[in-house]
């Protein structure tokens, strides 16, 4: 894969001069001696070190997820059988030598593991279809040159095998930045793959791969690719995945790997999906990742730039007036206090509430979408047919109920993401953005009456310009902190002052599924009406087409009895799961930037003490170090200016 200008090497310059700035500034902050400032910007710089773009592979099972990436990786790595064969999620990252290790839920190291014994390994288990695998996560180290430019590359088990490893999928789906979707080109769009696109892709702009495309004759494939660009403009717009089809042949792509040919490769599909893959990782997904630490590092230097003309004043005090001014401060500090802690309170509420409005309205729904599962349960597609013989009975019978259970909570799966995309995604959005909007109201409140304490202590007015403190809205600098170096889901777009409806489903529709996967199983009903049926056959020895309108009947309304029940339960797990994963870290970051400013104000305070009590040579040299440290911040500042006019203008 090429890097030149404009893809991964662009984007790579760009990374490292954040990360020179971002360590400059954190230098900065240890010599000022603003311990809160210097871990804010460690965290940063910890994300930015570690963070990568991930790019996901997903599909139906069968689909050829692993036949691909092996063919990205030159090498036959991952399972590939006729039956499903992944059963935990694998990252590829980057190493100079091909290792492999497993992660144990739970465990606090990887075991190494050979390579060559992956296959063994990660496979499922297809005689125990239940059960999960011991190991949660693979991770195999490979000199693939798509993951030398900062990409890890995800291959998932198949969906739709097992809710198991449903759930596994789509929890890993919210730290996606691309998501590759495989189908089959002779068969693409089932049911279930329209499903999960509308329900689970709406906030992506998939790759959509068609894999098997050597499998279609030359005169049919034109046909074949409009027929499959037609399913899904119609369901997602003419414009919006312009760019975006490919088809595929990736056992043609994984022979032309390992035998180095590189034109056999280049007509296997695989390449132009590359070459497309890093335009978009090297400019969209860039600018998202690395754009709010940029202004959030930008807030912090003028953060820090502010207090700086204070803590010289405070240097150049006249013998007494410091420590007078200082008691006179302990009132109007204690208010600042308490205004912090009411500011604390106001954010535990709003993020209460909100958790509550979620409750409310999912559980309505739920309780609403019950009375729809008889409806659903009679309209179920089956593939499995009843007869009479008797020996067979019970296990079609279970094999039919099965079939409506699974179809019907297929279904009303679909309806839940349907309706949280289309219904409670829009009420969420609204509420976060009043609550950006008040949050940045009492921030700014709480900043002036910061500053003017400051005022007070030194004398020094017009620290920094207005127009400066108004570029970076308050609630930009105070969540500095959250792992906002990735701009997505809440804080991303709170930060920007806007709530980012897009960013936000990624997080919220995967975290609703998983919260709720109980509603999406048939939780047992197949044995259930099994031996109803079974018992009613005796009773009343019903023919075939009046028994499976009953069995219709039966499942549909034990499946409005069972989410009715549930409903309640269901829709509290899930807003809870919500903000856990979106609020609370945001209410965390508001909380530590409030004491953090307090403190450095005392800080400042016992510093300026400190050195004046150490003689007129200490307070010299501490007055040059500031001095220099102001014009560090200056240019340091104007270099972030840069960068963030430069990332705007991508």
């Amino acid at each position: 894969m090429s890097t030149e200008e404009g893809g991964y090497a662009a984007a790579a310059a760009q990374r490292l001069r954040l990360t020179g700035i971002c360590r400059q500034l954190g230098k900065i902050a240890e010599q000022i001696g603003d311990t809160g400032a210097e871990s804010l910007v460690s965290d940063i710089l910890q994300r930015m070190d570690t963070d990568a773009f991930y790019v996901m592979v997903v599909g139906d099972f069968k689909r050829g997820k692993s036949t691909f990436v092996n063919a990205l990786l030159g090498a036959q790595v991952l399972p590939v059988k006729a039956v499903p064969a992944t059963a935990v999620i694998t990252e590829v990252k980057f190493g100079d030598s091909p290792a492999a290790q497993l992660w144990k839920e739970d465990a606090v190291s990887p075991e190494p593991v050979d390579p060559e014994r992956l296959v063994e390994l990660i496979t499922v288990n297809n005689k125990a279809h239940g059960q999960r695998n011991p190991y949660v996560k693979a991770e195999v180290i490979w000199p693939l040159e798509l993951c030398r430019n900062n990409v890890v590359l995800v291959d998932s088990p198949g969906l739709n095998d097992h809710e198991s490893r449903d759930e596994i999928t789509l929890g890993y789906l919210r730290k996606a930045d691309a998501v590759i979707f495989l189908q089959h080109a002779i068969a693409p769009m089932s049911m279930d793959e329209t499903q999960f696109l509308s329900s689970y892709l709406e906030a992506y702009d998939p790759f959509f791969v068609f894999t098997y495309f050597d499998a279609i004759d030359d005169h049919e494939r034109g046909e074949v690719t409009a027929a499959a660009r037609h399913r899904i403009t119609a369901l997602r717009g003419e414009e919006r995945d312009a760019g975006r089809f490919f088809f595929v042949d990736g056992k043609t792509a994984l022979r032309a790997r390992i035998t180095g040919d590189t034109a056999e490769y280049n007509s296997s599909g695989v390449a132009a999906l590359e070459s497309a893959l890093e335009h978009y990782l090297a400019t969209e997904r860039h600018k998202v990742k690395i754009l709010a630490p940029a202004r959030a590092l930008r807030g912090l230097a003028r953060e820090l730039d502010r207090n700086l003309p204070h803590e010289l004043a405070m240097l150049d005090s006249r013998t007494g007036e410091l420590e007078r001014r200082w008691e006179s401060a302990q009132q109007p500090l204690r208010e600042l206090q308490a205004q912090a802690r009411q500011i604390t309170m106001d954010v535990d509420n709003q993020t209460r509430m909100l958790q509550e409005r979620v409750e409310n309205l999912l559980g309505g729904f739920l309780a609403a979408v019950a009375d729809e599962a008889p409806v659903v349960a009679a309209d179920v597609a089956l593939t499995t047919k009843l007869g009479m013989n008797p020996l067979k009975l019970k296990e079609r019978v279970e094999q039919v109920a099965g079939e409506i259970a699974a179809g019907t909570a297929k279904r009303i799966e679909e309806k839940v993401a349907q309706w949280v995309s289309g219904s409670l995604e829009p009420v969420i959005a609204q509420d976060l953005e009043k609550l950006a909007e008040r949050l940045n109201a009492e921030l700014g409140s709480f900043e002036a009456r910061l500053d003017q304490l400051r005022v007070d202590l030194t004398g020094v007015t017009g620290a920094a310009a207005a127009g400066e403190r108004q570029q970076e809205p308050p609630l930009t600098r105070f969540l500095a902190g959250v792992g906002g170096f990735v701009l997505g889901g809440v804080a991303g777009g709170m930060m920007g002052a806007q709530f980012g409806v897009k960013e936000a489903l990624r997080a919220l529709l995967p975290t609703m599924a998983i919260a709720m996967v109980w509603l999406f199983t048939p939780f047992g009903l197949p044995t259930l009406i099994a031996g109803l049926v079974i018992q009613g056959i005796v009773q009343s020895n019903m023919a075939g087409g009046r028994l499976e309108t009953k069995m219709r009947e039966a499942v549909g309304r034990e499946m409005a009895t069972q989410i009715r029940l549930e409903a309640p339960k269901q829709a509290r797990a899930a807003a809870k799961s919500f903000t856990d994963e979106t609020m609370r870290p945001i209410t965390e970051s508001v909380n530590s930037g409030l004491s953090s400013r307090i403190e450095e104000l005392t800080r400042s305070v016992a510093a300026a003490q400190e050195t004046r009590e150490q003689g007129a040579d200490a307070v010299d040299r501490r007055r040059i170090e500031l001095k220099q440290l102001d014009e560090q911040l200056r240019r340091t500042g104007e270099d972030l200016d840069d960068l963030v006019d430069d990332l705007v203008r991508m």
